[in-house]
Parts: C-alpha cells; structure tokens; sequence
C-alpha cells in the first residue's frame, strides 16, 4: 500500500496497527517517489538474514544523525524508539511489531535477500540434488 508522507499525520498510528495484523508494507511516497517503508518486524529480520548470508555479514553504518528527541513518540498504543542510523523501531507491550526504515535500505535488502535465498538449499533439498547428480552420465560420455 502507498501513503503519501505527510508530517504531523496522526494516521501512523493506524497504519502500524494494520501492518502488525497484516503483515503487508506501507510505502510512504514524497510527490509520488517511495521515501520510508514501514513493514513487519519479522519480515525485516528475515531479509537482513538472508541478505547477511549473501554478503557474508551486515553492511557497513553510516555515521550517526546524532538527532533524538526528548522521548520516544506515542503512536497510539505504539511506541517508536529512534535508530541513531535513520528508521525506527515500534513496539507495542514491549513486543517489536514493525520497523520503519528507509526506502533505499529496504529495496537493497530485497535484491540481496533474493540472491541470498536463490544460493541456498535446504537438507532434503540438497541430498536429492546430490542423489539427481551421482545418477547422471558423466559429461564426456554423452558424445
């Protein structure tokens, strides 16, 4: 779902709700070009471990904004705690339910994961590769 980015909209707080129940993401736009994504703790989590098993460990911080504010923001039952890097964490009840991150970061994390996941194959996966493979004519004797 696409969102226009409006500073001081009070619907953030409806929309963590509905990305926590749904799981969907919510691309916030500036004059129509993304400019955050808020999406599911869980579904960050699993791109930064797929990414990460691409790239053999985590990208590189950039330094610190250094800008916090003198609390973290309420969004209705939700709290945001500010990263030091950009984006945000939001909870609810002290249990992480989304993450509001740049719209750059997300769309590398989804190319890095696909190539992460694209490399991998589970156990059984990998045995019946190796059994398909032991049965096959080796390559010389096919002329």
């Amino acid at each position: 779902m696409d969102v226009e980015l409006i500073e001081g909209s009070s619907e953030l707080g409806r929309l963590i709700a509905e990305v926590e129940s749904s799981g969907e993401r919510v691309r916030f736009t500036v004059d129509g070009e993304p400019e955050r994504v808020l999406l599911a703790a869980a579904e960050l989590a699993g791109l930064e471990y797929w990414a990460a098993r691409r790239n053999k460990g985590a990208q590189p911080e950039a330094e610190p904004t250094h800008e916090y504010p003198p609390g973290p923001p309420a969004y209705g039952p939700h709290i945001g705690y500010r990263h030091p890097h950009g984006g945000m964490t939001l909870t609810r009840g002290w249990v992480v339910v989304a993450e509001l991150c740049d719209a750059e970061t997300v769309a590398r994390l989804d190319e890095q994961a696909k190539h992460g996941r694209q490399g991998y194959m589970g156990p059984k996966q990998s045995a019946a590769f190796a059994e398909f493979l032991a049965r096959q004519a080796p390559v010389d004797d096919e002329r």
